[in-house]
């Protein structure tokens, strides 16, 4: 049986597709369990910021599976416009 895969909307789309404002916070601890609580907490949208935290691939992977389970858009900040990190981000 196949079985069909659909992309995840972007941020982008999320918030035109919006008919309210929404609302969001940002993630600044690095821990997968606060990512956690904030998206069940009822937000729109996380922003994990890897630039001003201590973040690095592995937590932000583990914040990322973390929050996957919930109605939320997670959005991730790197810390520095460099072309092989961004691609590792990806």
């Amino acid at each position: 049986m196949p079985v069909r895969v659909e992309p995840d909307r972007t941020f982008r789309q999320a918030l035109a597709a919006a008919d309210r404002p929404l609302a969001g916070m940002w993630v600044c601890s690095g821990s997968p369990l606060i990512a956690e609580l904030c998206a069940g907490a009822g937000l729109d949208w996380l922003l994990i910021d890897a630039e001003h935290s201590p973040n690095g691939l592995e937590s932000i992977l583990a914040q990322l599976q973390a929050v996957r389970g919930y109605p939320v858009q997670a959005v991730v900040r790197p810390p520095i416009n460099d072309t092989v990190l961004l691609k590792q981000y990806l």
